[in-house]
Order: structure tokens, then sequence, then C-alpha cells
């Protein structure tokens, strides 16, 4: 197998087993670039099935959301929603790629934008159509036709076989200065549970530096914030350009952050010694909402959002 970013093939194995389920999985670290991913990639055939059917149920036990996931879906749909107005991205026309149930169309199209979704998952995507009436398509980024404003994809990029073909789909979406807003778990945090890291649902995993040298061919960075997860806000090159890659530093930085990776870190530096107060208090606040309606749900969080 070949490094899916820079083509090389110097590994390091980082793990072999899947954290869900403990059969075998090999994730390697890339020496020459510094990408972490499976090892063999899925094909698209595999991973399309897989998401058109058993992703739902098998990590979320459900084949349409659950209430709870609509509240915690809903509340930070509005603080993706509040990043990109922050940084001037206003309105026009949006596409949110693995648009799950549902929840960020719907409320970025009542809070200034143009709203349409892509979601594999058949469960999902019906929800979404028939709970709030937004236009979310059954399907992978392949089947998207039209021009887009702004590019949203929360999630996602991590479980595609090949994120250099997807930026350059999605650079072929965009208009000119066009946004795109990626959002992706980062390998390099310390507040991810040991137990939870490397499983077959992720195939890339991703450090500031592999996502922003994924994307350069195609997008220059804008802004990122980067903690447990990497959020990076993109814009379309007028010029397609040359892929730029990680620096020895960057790559030294994300084989260092490997080896600490453990329990002592999670639980003293990661704060995990906290994760069971804080999912209490979350448990005890979803409770209340379980017998709303998901578009209830999404209509309060607008209108708190308002007063």
């Amino acid at each position: 197998m070949s490094c899916i970013l820079c083509e090389h093939n110097n590994f390091k194995i980082i793990s072999r087993i899947d954290s869900k389920n403990n059969s075998l999985l090999k994730i390697v670290l890339c020496n020459a670039c510094g990408m972490v991913q499976q090892d063999p990639i899925p094909s698209d055939d595999e991973v399309n099935e897989y998401y058109s059917n058993e992703y739902r149920q098998d990590y979320k036990k459900t084949y349409i959301p659950k209430i709870k996931h609509v509240f915690r879906a809903g509340n930070l749909a509005l603080e993706r929603i509040n990043f990109l107005k922050n940084r001037g991205v206003y309105n026009g026309k949006l596409l949110d790629v693995g648009a799950g149930g549902g929840e960020f169309t719907y409320l970025s199209g009542k809070l200034g934008f143009m709203s349409q979704g892509i979601e594999p998952n058949i469960g999902y995507s019906n929800y979404a159509r028939e709970e709030y009436g937004i236009k979310i398509e059954t399907g992978q980024l392949s089947n998207v036709v039209g021009k887009f404003n702004v590019i949203t994809m929360f999630h996602a990029l991590e479980h595609i076989p090949n994120p250099i073909k997807t930026f350059e789909l999605l650079f072929g979406l965009l208009r000119d200065d066009g946004y795109l807003l990626i959002e992706v778990p980062n390998i390099e945090t310390n507040d991810a549970s040991p137990h939870n890291i490397y499983f077959r649902a992720h195939i890339h995993y991703f450090s500031a530096s592999t996502l922003v040298s994924a994307a350069s061919k195609y997008f220059d960075k804008i802004d990122i914030v980067s903690d447990s997860n990497l959020r990076v806000l993109f814009k379309r090159k007028e010029v397609i350009g040359h892929l730029t890659f990680p620096s020895l530093e960057q790559i030294a930085r994300t084989a260092r952050r490997l080896q600490k990776k453990g329990w002592l870190e999670y639980i003293f530096k990661g704060d995990g010694y906290k994760k069971l107060p804080l999912r209490l208090i979350k448990i005890f606040i979803e409770f209340r909402v379980g017998n709303n309606t998901g578009i209830k749900i999404l209509n309060e969080i607008i209108l708190n959002h308002q007063r």
C-alpha cells in the first residue's frame, strides 16, 4: 500500500486492534508525511455499501436519529453556524456533505443560508426529509450536481477512502471565492479515551498539518481551531496548485504525540477524570427533551438564539 497523501510506502504500525469490537484493524503512520491511516484502505464500493446500510446501526444503535442526538446535533449546528458568521460567511447557497439527520441543513436554512444536503444513510436522510421538509438527497458526494458558495463537511472526511480526490470534487462544486468548512477528529489530541481511538469507521486520522496538506492543492487555509477536533475554514483557490506536505518538524510532532497517548495522559492532561460527571449532567439535560419531536427541538434552539 502507498500512503494516500504522499504516495510513499514507509510506514510504522500504530495499532492492530479495532477499539470498538477488538477485531483486527491495522493502523499505520506514514514516516514520510505523518499521515495516519488504515492499511489496507477499503475500496469506495465497500465504504458506500457500509454507510448506506450499516454504519448508523453499528455506532448509533439506531436507524433514525434518537431525540437526544437531535438535541446534541442541533446545538452543535448552531455553534458551527456562528463560527461561519463570525468569519464573514453569512449567507449563500450551502451544501452540507454527510448531512446526517439534517439538523445543520435545517438550522442554517433558517438562519440566512439556502441550504441542502447529501447523506449516504437511507434511514437518516429519509428522516431529515420527512421531519424537516428540507432538501437532502440520499447518495454520495459524487452524485451532487450544481455550484455552491459554501460547503460544510462535519466528521465525514475521515470516513472517505481518498481525501485528495474528495477535495478535488469539493473544488469543482464551489463557486469562485467559495468557502469550505471541514471538521474532523484531531489525532494529536490528549482528551480521547485510549479505548476509543482507532476503529473501522475511521479510515484516516488527521493532524492539523496533514489535513491542511491534503487540501493544499485546491484550497487555502483561512482559519483553524485545534482541540479535540480540527475545524478548518478553507477558501477555494483561484488556480489549482500543488500539494504541500508537512514539515519534518510537524511529522516528528505527530509521531511523538502518538507515542504519548495512553491512560495517564488521558486522565490527567486530557481531563479524562471529568468525563463521568459531565456525562451524568448531559444525561439529565437530554432526559428532559426525550418526549419532543425533532422539529420542535430545532425550532426552540432557533428561538433561544434569537432572544
